[in-house]
């Protein structure tokens, strides 16, 4: 009988990881003292994989993943402890010069509001197009062109007349596709969608899910989910991190920790999810 082709991430190893965190320790100094948001937290990430990285909100979850694009805002944050490793450079040593080249070219992020993440006054096929501009040194008609099919790419209808509107005039549905095409018109080896479905319909969401992954097959990219819908990790990801009060309290495949969750937390996290029950 023939096999189902395996999925990247089933030719993924513990010892080739494309990005690794080590021991990633963040403070925030207030002015009421200092907040130690992420402590001692390491996952790796594999090519062509999906990993979740899920938790209640104040988990460390989203200041972990804003710290591999160095986009927590310094001061108030310290990185104290930690190496973010991509292709045997830390991140968290990079020269603002350097870190630049890597945002958009290797790593990409879909922000959680696309309408406070969108310029107001800007025509969204302009907001793509820049991308390709700053990064690849396109020229305007070219960068257009690509934003254009960009759009199309993500599922946008008529992404020629879509390119010439402004955030305001597009559905939330639309807007979070055109984060998404700015997020991937620059070919980014890994992609961080941080709670891509908030304030979605179910339906709106499924979708969004679905071009996410469909686009992770097509580009062999890894992506990175900031959520804390356990429904979203079971129907999507590979992996799971589970983090806690700043730390990592387990990890695995998503069967194995669902399955059979070894820490506390997690289970109840697990028991919090809403289940539809039968009449």
């Amino acid at each position: 009988m023939k096999q189902a082709p395996e999925s990247p991430a089933e030719h993924a190893t513990e010892a080739d990881p494309l990005l690794r965190i080590e021991d990633l320790t963040i403070d925030f100094r207030l002015g009421s003292g200092p907040v130690h948001a992420v402590r001692g937290v390491g996952f790796d990430l594999h090519a062509g994989e999906t990993l979740a990285v899920v938790g209640e909100s104040g988990s460390g979850k989203s200041a972990t993943m804003l710290s591999v694009l160095r986009l927590n805002p310094e001061p108030p944050c310290e990185y104290t402890a930690g190496r973010i490793l991509l292709d045997g450079r830390d991140l968290l040593t990079l020269p603002e010069k350097k870190l630049r080249e890597v945002r958009g070219n290797d790593i990409a992020m879909v922000f959680q509001d696309p309408m406070t993440s969108l310029d107001p006054l800007q025509r969204v096929g302009n907001q793509v197009a820049e991308v390709l501009r700053r990064h690849r040194g396109a020229t305007r008609a070219e960068a257009r062109a690509e934003a254009i099919r960009a759009l199309g790419e993500v599922g946008i209808p008529e992404p020629e007349r879509r390119a010439r509107q402004y955030p305001h005039e597009l559905s939330g549905g639309l807007r979070q596709r055109v984060m998404i095409a700015t997020a991937l018109v620059g070919r980014p080896r890994i992609l961080i969608a941080d709670e891509p479905t908030t304030a979605l319909d179910v339906t709106v969401q499924r979708q969004i899910l679905e071009l996410l992954d469909e686009l992770r097959d097509r580009h062999g990219m890894a992506v990175v989910l900031i959520t804390h819908d356990l429904g979203v990790v079971a129907e999507t990801a590979d992996r799971v991190v589970v983090m806690h009060h700043g730390r990592v309290v387990e990890t695995g495949r998503v069967a194995d920790v669902f399955d059979k969750p070894e820490q506390d937390y997690t289970r109840r996290l697990l028991a919090a999810t809403p289940r539809l029950e039968p009449a």
